[in-house]
């Protein structure tokens, strides 16, 4: 076997959710061992969310948390009692990354923040990553991605022009900002590899969001002008949008960027009469009657099966694509060819597949998932006893005390975002 990029690195997962966890599976995919602590009295907020196989809800059966979490070890640790704070500490001079992504201030009051740590391990690398950073007048701020995506302004600039706000589906800012963390926590890793200094990387999610609206934010800059809600179209591109085709709910998306594009898509449509009118012969004039060419388009496509219209717009240069359906991803040949999704056995949900979540291959150490999602406290005596080398009477000690959690609270009942 070839060895893994990370393999050997050693990390600590205090964050939950999305952006955390998300971001350590990348080493946890490539080799390194992640360990993610979790109580049974206080869980992540994922074991709680649809989709959970046959409907049937329960901590350890969320596909939601699942596909964020597999390749990764699970030890349980209730940081409000003393005695698992200083578990933690036996976690922290174990790792050689630690991320947390808590509300500001949280660390700090259990004494496991950047500046205690430090002191005792000057050469770890600190992940913080929160809403709007750990400094500033709404650092404490509670939420989660779908609050701070529309603080960025998605949610303004998404949707129609006559209807409210449609912001992007769910979270939207947590599926890019553990790209940016991830990548800033690789070179951390390799500065301290360089020079054996750690660091702290504080990311704020908002800061990270708006970077993607920078040309709207430098529009009104320069300009004046408020981006506003256009549907699917793009002032630099017309036609531009989703298109109906033929059967139940099946949809095309279809973009021409230039006169090329324009004169391709004419020609697959076979030149009809309105195609060669003045109005549609510039992107200017195609903008200026952008409603009437949609609903011609749509003509057209609505008689045809969105795959046949996909290759025939393809083979002619002009960018078009299937709108597929979770359950057509399954069916995708791209990915079963890329060995995106992966099927594993796990104790409570059966076989489900596994996203891949390194959204890359290298050639030489290759990503691999081979562990599914943990269940709460599922790797404890590997985790203590093996990785952490404690005695089997102190991790008794520990369960006896309740810092190292086995059961749920008596009368428990799970609340779900079904």
């Amino acid at each position: 076997m070839t060895k893994k990029v990370f393999e050997g690195l050693k990390v600590v997962e205090f964050a939950w959710v999305a952006v955390g966890p998300q971001t350590s599976k990348y080493l946890a995919d490539h080799g390194a061992t992640v360990v993610r602590l979790e109580s049974h009295t206080h869980f992540d907020l994922f074991r709680g969310t649809s989709p959970f196989p046959q409907n049937i809800p329960g901590v350890n059966r969320s596909m939601f948390y699942g596909k964020y979490n597999s390749n990764k070890y699970h030890a349980t640790c209730n940081l409000n009692l003393p005695q698992g704070r200083e578990l933690a500490w036996k976690f922290i001079e174990w790792a050689d990354v630690i991320t947390e992504s808590f509300r500001p201030g949280t660390m700090k009051r259990w004494g496991l923040d950047y500046d205690s740590v430090i002191k005792v391990r000057p050469d770890i690398i600190y992940v913080s990553t929160s809403m709007q950073g750990q400094t500033g007048p709404f650092s404490q701020y509670a939420g989660v991605g779908s609050m701070i995506s529309a603080v960025a302004g998605f949610g303004e600039i998404s949707g129609y022009p006559d209807q409210m706000p449609a912001p992007p589906y769910g979270a939207y800012s947590d599926y890019f900002c553990q790209r940016f963390l991830s990548t800033t926590l690789m070179a951390a890793m390799d500065h301290k590899q360089l020079t054996g200094k750690g660091q702290w990387i504080e990311q704020s999610q908002l800061e990270t969001s708006v970077y993607f609206n920078a040309p709207l934010s430098i529009d009104y800059e320069v300009n004046g002008h408020i981006a506003g809600r256009d549907g699917n179209r793009l002032p630099y591109a017309a036609p531009h949008g989703i298109y109906p085709c033929e059967g139940s709910d099946c949809w095309i998306a279809i973009a021409v960027f230039n006169d090329d594009q324009w004169q391709a898509f004419c020609s697959v449509l076979g030149n009809p009469n309105w195609t060669r009118q003045e109005k549609f012969s510039s992107l200017l004039q195609r903008k200026n009657n952008e409603d009437e060419l949609d609903s011609l388009i749509g003509q057209w496509t609505n008689t045809k099966q969105s795959k046949d219209i996909e290759v025939l717009l393809q083979d002619q240069g002009v960018p078009a694509s299937v709108v597929e359906k979770s359950s057509d991803l399954y069916q995708d040949p791209q990915l079963a060819h890329r060995k995106f999704y992966v099927k594993m056995n796990h104790a409570e949900m059966g076989t489900p597949n596994y996203p891949q979540q390194a959204d890359f291959i290298l050639s030489k150490t290759p990503r691999e998932t081979i562990m599914p999602s943990p269940c709460l406290g599922e790797h404890n005596e590997y985790v203590y006893k093996e990785l952490l080398k404690l005695s089997d009477d102190e991790i008794s000690d520990r369960m006896a005390d309740e810092s190292i959690t086995t059961e749920l609270p008596a009368g428990f009942k799970l609340t779900t975002n079904m």
